[in-house]
């Protein structure tokens, strides 16, 4: 039995080397080769009518259509277990309501299936494997239901192959090639033939899938694509459910909102066509590893991340208000007028708590866990430690070279405390190129670290490298003093050792601060954390009246799976984040 993955450990060097190598390849490969503009190419579609396999309109014409949403998966075995247990269930019993909230017919995963780079093991082993053992016994081999996915910044780091080996297998019948069927994803089964796709729901309802590819960019045939189902296939008036790789409104920089906001404006141009009186209802997403919704007039922003991955916080979320050259979705533009845009995050009526999944104050209070980054990423930290070590070493080198040694150099002198120490110690650094080098470079990583504008940028990282390079020099000049006959090569192992661990500490402090007082490192404070818990996904339910209903589901503990032997599937115990949202 192989065994089930843990989650991604985001602070192992090697790792985040190799995840580096992998974005920069895709990166360029992005650029210079699409590979949707290939399967526009290779897997035509008929212009004249939408295909019939993603043609869900006259199904429960007289019941309820159910579909579910969720995003970033695919990390941790327990988290993503966890989530496809609840999917698999023909019937899910909710706390915070009373009524039964059946499967979905179509099941839509919003992007990042796999961390923490695409490959056919990594699919292998972190969804289809979890989702596999979720629906033993849960489903109809004969009436699967379907899923559909687009892919996020994750699935295409390896150009988009694996995402579309699984997703994207099958084929329409034409001279070339017969058709050929969907891939089995547990209990579920494929259908799209592209990375995006559009999806006709009862009762005058559309679903658009949209890939984003890594940098908001929307090819010309997709644009082409959705226009064309805007314009021909759907009926005036229709109402959307529109599905994206990332929250932009949640993201934009209110001072400098270009070029962040462009390419999601120019999709919510597309869906919300006004010739067409089309209305765009509800967007989609994830990216974002926690649940929150925004409103902007009557259309409603979700971000529901919360599918298997870490967990991240929602305590630096804030309402959105910017100016922006075009109008809102369903609004004729005015030649020269530029249009405020305003995203509000939902708050509780009665508490004016946001109703964010977790909760302001869980999430603030998680963060603390940072103060114990050095074990919890403790790669990190040995990595860490034996580049201090190294360093020490030059730097015990430059004093032998000198008559002296490290440790004797350092020893207490009349002037205050640490000054002459200090002094010592930096003159050996700085004497020789090498120590230097690393310093300088050092403080480049910090600077580069630093998720602050323009000059706060460097301020910071200067800031944040003068610490960690008093916090080690402190610690180097205490041990000297402590162990002044130590053995220079225990010396050098002590010494890395410290500072290993002083280095990561005061990096988990700089995360914690940086998040909880300015709202900036949301994500490097959160992925230094690994959390399983506060999951979350969305079932969606469109009436005999037309009327939507969407249930925003929390999971806020995983169970823990052994990695090897039988899997205990103990209770779960999902609730109703808020709501349900109706839209009509």
């Amino acid at each position: 039995m192989r065994l089930r993955p843990a989650m991604v450990g985001w602070y192992n060097p090697p790792r985040l080397l190799a995840i580096a190598v992998r974005v920069a390849i895709s990166t360029v490969f992005g650029e210079f080769a699409d590979r949707r503009e290939a399967l526009a190419t290779s897997r035509p579609i008929d212009p004249s009518a939408i295909e019939p396999n993603l043609d869900y309109s006259l199904e429960s014409v007289d019941s309820d259509f159910w579909l579910d949403f969720m995003a970033d998966t695919g990390d941790g075995w327990n988290s993503t277990y966890a989530v496809a247990r609840l999917l698999a269930e023909p019937d899910l019993k909710v706390r915070g309501t009373n009524e039964p909230l059946m499967r979905g017919r179509i099941l839509v995963m919003g992007g990042d299936e796999v961390y923490p780079t695409a490959s056919r093991d990594g699919y292998r082993d972190r969804i289809v494997a979890p989702f596999s053992e979720a629906s033993v016994g849960k489903f109809d081999p004969q009436n699967p239901p379907h899923l559909y996915a687009v892919p996020g910044n994750h699935d295409w780091y390896d150009g988009l192959l694996a995402f579309l080996g699984l997703f994207c297998r099958r084929r329409n019948a034409s001279a070339w090639a017969d058709a050929r069927p969907g891939r089995g994803l547990g209990g579920w089964t494929t259908q799209q033939t592209r990375s995006y796709f559009a999806l006709k729901l009862p009762h005058g309802w559309w679903l658009w899938g949209a890939d984003i590819q890594l940098t908001g960019y929307i090819d010309q045939p997709q644009i082409d694509f959705f226009s064309h189902v805007a314009r021909e296939w759907m009926e005036p008036g229709s109402r959307l459910i529109l599905c994206t790789g990332q929250p932009s409104w949640a993201y934009v920089d209110v001072n400098e909102p270009e070029p962040q906001f462009t390419n999601f404006s120019y999709l919510e141009s597309l869906a919300g066509l006004a010739r067409k009186k089309h209305r765009l209802c509800a967007v989609l997403t994830g990216d974002s590893h926690h649940y929150s919704r925004f409103l902007e007039g009557d259309r409603h922003y979700i971000t529901s991340g919360g599918g298997g991955a870490f967990l991240h916080p929602t305590h630096q979320l804030e309402d959105k208000t910017f100016k922006w050259p075009y109008p809102p979705p369903g609004v004729e533009p005015v030649a020269g007028q530029k249009y405020h845009r305003r995203f509000h995050l939902v708050r509780d009526e009665h508490t004016r708590q946001a109703t964010v999944f977790p909760d302001h104050k869980t999430s603030r209070r998680l963060a603390w866990r940072n103060l114990i980054f050095a074990a919890l990423n403790w790669q990190y930290t040995a990595t860490v430690a034996i580049l201090y070590a190294f360093f020490t070493w030059l730097v015990s080198a430059q004093g032998a070279y000198l008559g002296t040694s490290l440790q004797a150099a350092l020893a207490p002198e009349p002037l205050p405390p640490f000054v002459g120490s200090v002094q010592t110690y930096l003159s050996f650094a700085l004497i020789s190129p090498w120590p230097t080098a690393l310093i300088l470079t050092s403080i480049a990583g910090y600077y580069y670290l630093a998720d602050f504008p323009s000059y706060w940028r460097l301020v910071i990282g200067l800031l944040h490298g003068t610490i960690q390079a008093a916090v080690v020099l402190i610690a180097t000049c205490l041990l000297a003093r402590w162990l002044p006959t130590m053995p220079v090569a225990l010396f050098i192992v002590a010494a890395g050792l410290a500072g290993g661990v002083l280095s990561a500490t005061t990096l988990g402090v700089y995360l914690l601060l940086s998040l909880n007082k300015f709202g900036k490192h949301w994500d490097e404070a959160f992925s230094a954390l690994r959390i399983q818990d506060y999951k979350s996904f969305l079932r969606l339910r469109i009436g005999p009246d037309g009327r939507l209903k969407i249930y925003p589901i929390g999971l806020k503990s995983v169970p823990r799976e052994p990695e090897k032997g039988q899997l205990r599937k103990p209770p779960l115990h999902p609730h109703l984040i808020e709501g349900p949202i109706e839209i009509h």
